[in-house]
C-alpha cells in the first residue's frame, strides 16, 4: 500500500492546490477558460505525441482484445443503464458510462505496473495506453455526436446530416490528434527534435493542469450532494470493472502476466479525461468530479486487493 500511496499522494497534492486556487483566484468563467485551453491545446498535444510514438506489438493482441472487449461491454451497459433506469439524458448517460471505464492509465498505471510486474508489465501497460483514448473516447464522442445530430433531423438532409456527424466526430480536438498520431506511427516517421521538444513540453502540462482543474471544480460544488453518486461509481469503476475484466481474461485463457496487467489496469481509478469530457459537453460535471476524486482515494484499496490476490507471473 505504501508504494501505491507514494504514487497517488502527488496527484492529491495537485488537486488540493487546484482547490485552493478555485477558492482564491479562479471563478467559474476562469475554470471554463482553462478547461477550454486544456481541451484545445495541451490535451491534443498529449494525445498526438502518445499515438505518434506508440509501437504496437502483434503478440499483445490477445490482451488488448480481451481488455477492451470487456471494457467496452461495460461502457455500453453502464451508459444504457443510466439512460433507462436513472432517466439520464443521453449525453449524461454517455459521460457516466465513460466514468465507469476510463482508467488513469498513465499517471497511476505506469508506475504501478512497473512496480508490480517490472519491464514486462510496463510494456503491456504501454500497449493499453496506446489504444485507451483511441477506443474509449472516440467511441463516446461519436456516439454523443450522432445522438446530437439525430435530435435535429429536419435542419439537414440525410447526406448533410451524415457529413455533419463525420465532421464533428473526426474534426475534434480529441479524436483528430489521435487519428493523425496513429497514422504517423504506422508511417514509422520520427518526430524531429525541433517539433518534439515543444510538443513534449505542452503534452507534459496536460496531466497537472487537468488535476488543477479537478480541484478548482471541487471548490465550486457541494461534494456531499454528490456523495452517493460518487460512491456508486467508485464501486462500479474500482471493483466491478476489474472483476469483469478478470472474468474475460479467465474465459479466454490469458497468461498470468496478461491477466495481472489487465485486471490491475481496470482497478485503477477513473482518469481525469472523463472529467474533461464532462466539462466539454457541460453535463454531469459535478458528479464526475466527485466520482473521480473518490475513486482516486479508493484505489488505495482496489489496487492493494488486486495486487494481493492476483498470482505473481
Amino acid at each position: 500500500m505504501l508504494s501505491t500511496l507514494q504514487v497517488i499522494l502527488p496527484a492529491a497534492i495537485i488537486v488540493a492546490a487546484g482547490y485552493i486556487a478555485g477558492k482564491r483566484v479562479m471563478d467559474a468563467s476562469g475554470i471554463k477558460a482553462l478547461s477550454d485551453l486544456v481541451f484545445f491545446l495541451f490535451l491534443p498535444c498529449l494525445l498526438f505525441r502518445s499515438m505518434a510514438t506508440a509501437k504496437f506489438d502483434a503478440s499483445d493482441a490477445a490482451l488488448l482484445a480481451t481488455y477492451f472487449g470487456a471494457t467496452m461491454v461495460w461502457f455500453f451497459a453502464m451508459a444504457l443503464f443510466c439512460r433507462h433506469q436513472w432517466n439520464e439524458s443521453m449525453p449524461g448517460a454517455i459521460v457516466l458510462g465513460l466514468t465507469a471505464v476510463f482508467s488513469n492509465t498513465v499517471q497511476l498505471g505506469i508506475p504501478i505496473q512497473k512496480l508490480a510486474y517490472g519491464d514486462a508489465g510496463l510494456k503491456l501497460q504501454l500497449s493499453i495506453i496506446a489504444l485507451h483514448s483511441l477506443i474509449i473516447i472516440t467511441t463516446a464522442t461519436i456516439w454523443l455526436e450522432v445522438w446530437k445530430a439525430r435530435q435535429t433531423p429536419g435542419e439537414r438532409g440525410l447526406a448533410k446530416n451524415i457529413l455533419h456527424v463525420v465532421k464533428t466526430s473526426i474534426i475534434h480536438p480529441v479524436i483528430l490528434p489521435i487519428i493523425v498520431g496513429l497514422l504517423w506511427s504506422f508511417a514509422n516517421w520520427p518526430l524531429p527534435t525541433w517539433f518534439d521538444q515543444p510538443l513534449g513540453f505542452l503534452a507534459s502540462a496536460a496531466g497537472p493542469i487537468m488535476l488543477v482543474l479537478m480541484g478548482a471544480q471541487l471548490s465550486k460544488m457541494q461534494l456531499v450532494a454528490h456523495l452517493r453518486a460518487a460512491i456508486t461509481f467508485t464501486v462500479i469503476k474500482n471493483f466491478l470493472h476489474p472483476l469483469l475484466v478478470f472474468a474475460a481474461c479467465w474465459a479466454v485463457g490469458l497468461s498470468p502476466l496478461y491477466t495481472a496487467v489487465a485486471v490491475t489496469c481496470a482497478a485503477l481509478p477513473t482518469g481525469v479525461n472523463a472529467f474533461l469530457f464532462a466539462q466539454r459537453y457541460r453535463t454531469n460535471e459535478d458528479t464526475v468530479t466527485a466520482a473521480t476524486a473518490l475513486s482516486s482515494i479508493a484505489s488505495l484499496v482496489s489496487l492493494t486487493i488486486a495486487l494481493a490476490l492476483l498470482p505473481k507471473p
